[in-house]
């Protein structure tokens, strides 16, 4: 990086260690930029031995260990954030656009839309249903005040990327915007498939709208088959879905610490499963298909943009009924899953590393 073009990249939080967080690292990698972020949990990734060693910038601390933490991450990016005149360019990662009025005017203003905020779009009623009755009327109001806020920084970008087809429509839909397709990747070099144990594997994050409480459902009713559930010590829904499984020995929790052991779980898995609502882009799929793993899936979101007729994947309802998870589960056997993993480390190529990073580059650096 030089001082022709200074490179900064925000995102709000880096409190888990899933494909957001991963997608912002191998971004970072490629342009040569420093990090800035409401707050590095130590149960997100360590940045240090992520490779990472440019600049790390918090503009905030402790931000959720207390109430109304987005309220305070707003405030944070809002008047903690003047030293962004510094740079060139700014790329912008989830709920971190509030900082874009402290840009230079000359500065180039990208946003890396991964959705727009689903608690105030398309989920909206599915989060309002969490809020206890005598907050609802509150929740409403902060959301509408987010609204108008999201809606007006957005318009201050030169260029809104996102990360599927999926996405650009809703993108389209929510707030009239166009926005340009860059697929996440997968480094490809860090999955080889090794074998094929007994159990299937989830590791999307503990909570609603990922539906790992029909998967464990699911699982309850096939006391001879095996699930391990990887999850973050951050996750929302996480004892939630701990007491569902209480008891059954055939499901498994699993936390990674500085993510060491990752890969061998989805190497060594049947197959993967990935059942969440409407998804805009998930990292799972590629990186299961990457390590040789079909992946057993919905028909919903972004799905239609990676799957090849029938031979990645298995696919179920976008419904996710628990007795579909079970009769796919029975036909998705090891002996059919290695019938599978050619076709599936040939569709993960298309998601390589080499391709994202020459296409980043050419967007931002040009």
């Amino acid at each position: 990086m030089n001082d022709k073009n200074k490179v900064i990249i925000l995102h709000d939080t880096f409190l888990y260690k899933w494909g957001w967080e991963r997608l912002i690292l191998m971004m970072a990698k490629a342009l040569n930029a420093d990090l800035a972020s409401g707050f590095f949990s130590p149960w997100s990734f360590d940045l240090r031995k992520e490779w990472f060693k440019w600049k790390m910038i918090s503009v905030s601390s402790e931000i959720f260990k207390k109430w109304f933490r987005h309220l305070k991450l707003k405030w944070a990016f809002l008047f903690n954030t003047s030293f962004l005149d510094e740079y060139n360019t700014i790329l912008f990662s989830w709920d971190s656009i509030s900082a874009v009025r402290n840009c230079s005017k000359n500065s180039r203003k990208i946003y890396y839309c991964h959705t727009p905020p689903r608690y105030i779009y398309d989920l909206h009623e599915l989060y309002l249903k969490k809020v206890p009755f005598l907050l609802k009327w509150a929740f409403k109001l902060f959301c509408f005040v987010f609204k108008k806020m999201y809606e007006r920084d957005v318009r201050k970008m030169d260029l809104v990327l996102t990360n599927s087809i999926n996405t650009q429509k809703r993108i389209k839909k929510f707030l009239d915007l166009d926005a340009h397709v860059l697929y996440p990747p997968v480094n490809l070099d860090e999955f080889k498939y090794i074998q094929t144990k007994d159990y299937y594997l989830s590791f999307a994050r503990l909570s609603d709208a990922k539906r790992v409480n029909k998967i464990v459902e699911a699982f309850k009713q096939m006391p001879e088959k095996k699930l391990v559930v990887i999850y973050g010590e951050n996750d929302p829904q996480k004892q939630k879905i701990f007491d569902l499984a209480n008891w059954f020995s055939n499901i498994s929790f699993i936390t990674l610490p500085w993510n060491v052991g990752f890969t061998d779980y989805i190497w060594n898995s049947i197959a993967t499963i990935y059942i969440p609502i409407d998804e805009d882009f998930g990292m799972s799929p590629v990186e299961s298909m990457a390590a040789w793993k079909p992946v057993l899936w919905v028909n919903d979101g972004w799905l239609k943009e990676t799957i090849i007729d029938w031979k990645t994947w298995y696919l179920i309802d976008k419904e996710a009924n628990i007795d579909d998870i079970i009769e796919a589960i029975n036909k998705l056997t090891i002996e059919k899953s290695l019938e599978m993993k050619e076709d599936c480390i040939e569709r993960a190529r298309d998601f390589s590393l080499d391709i994202f990073e020459k296409n980043l580059k050419d967007i931002v650096l040009k």
